[in-house]
């Protein structure tokens, strides 16, 4: 049974009902005709034209809050972290031995669950690590948690015991990510646990994907791209609609023995 994380607002409630049906967005363009009619006249160019989100810009107008679902009322943006990272670690703690020392949160944004990575471990010092400036600037540094702008994965010198990924995949390209999932199992210790969540669909025909944004694949990807470390899926959530898959994965298939046992979550 899949795990649901539900707004608290009645009223984005009822915001999603209606955005996501297809026949009010229907009625919208046919309100706006201009609107369809640059659909209409841009269809083709815009059809092969890769899109990518801009974090910088939806820094600085959601700050923190940017990181997940823009259908997220800020006031409900603890509540639902909290939801999530038990999910998430619940199933993580599922996989460790309490004797990881060095944790990745590749990734990271602002810092969402980069500290309490920390806290999975006895003597764990986690690095997080982001591509956007603008979030790493939001994110708090400790004693045992840093955190660095990636430019370059090269930046990315040690192995870890515990490679964490959160929601980033799928703003990935995927000819990129075909790079990117050798480096990672690459920077895995022997014995290292890759732990992934991604949203997902039932969308096939992946290959000849053009990212637009945000793209959501399916299991069978996620699955076949991280095979080399017998990536399994563990869990899955839905939030605001949107469905997550939780992955792990590590170099020798016995960790995945707990997988017998289905994990039971309670709100």
């Amino acid at each position: 049974m899949i795990k649901n994380i539900t707004p608290r607002s009645r009223l984005i409630i009822l915001r999603n009902l209606i955005y996501h049906n297809i026949v009010f967005k229907v009625i919208l363009l046919i309100l706006n005709p201009i609107l369809l009619i640059n659909k209409i006249k841009n269809y083709k160019k815009d059809k092969y034209k890769v899109s990518k989100i801009n974090w910088g810009l939806r820094t600085d107008q959601l700050g923190k809050h940017g990181v997940i679902s823009s259908d997220t009322p800020p006031e409900d943006f603890d509540y639902v972290t909290k939801l999530q990272k038990k999910i998430l670690f619940s199933n993580l703690k599922r996989f460790v031995s309490k004797k990881e020392k060095k944790i990745l949160d590749y990734g990271c944004g602002s810092g969402r669950f980069t500290e309490a990575l920390a806290k999975i471990s006895y003597k764990a010092n986690v690095l997080g690590v982001d591509p956007e400036k603008k979030l790493i600037d939001l994110a708090k540094p400790k004693k045992n948690v840093k955190y660095i702008v990636l430019k370059n994965l090269n930046q990315i010198k040690s192995k870890f015991d515990i490679i964490f990924i959160s929601n980033v995949l799928g703003g990935i390209e995927i000819k990129n990510l075909y790079k990117l999932n050798k480096f990672l199992i690459s920077k895995l210790k022997k014995n290292g646990i890759l732990f992934l969540s991604e949203h997902i669909s039932d969308k096939k025909n992946i290959e000849s994907e053009v990212l637009k944004g945000w793209a959501f694949r399916d299991d069978d990807f996620y699955l076949n791209l991280f095979k080399k470390i017998n990536l399994r899926k563990v869990d899955e959530y839905s939030y605001n609609g949107y469905r997550t898959s939780i992955y792990v994965g590590k170099t020798k298939e016995k960790v995945l023995k707990n997988l017998k046992k289905p994990l039971k979550y309670r709100k």
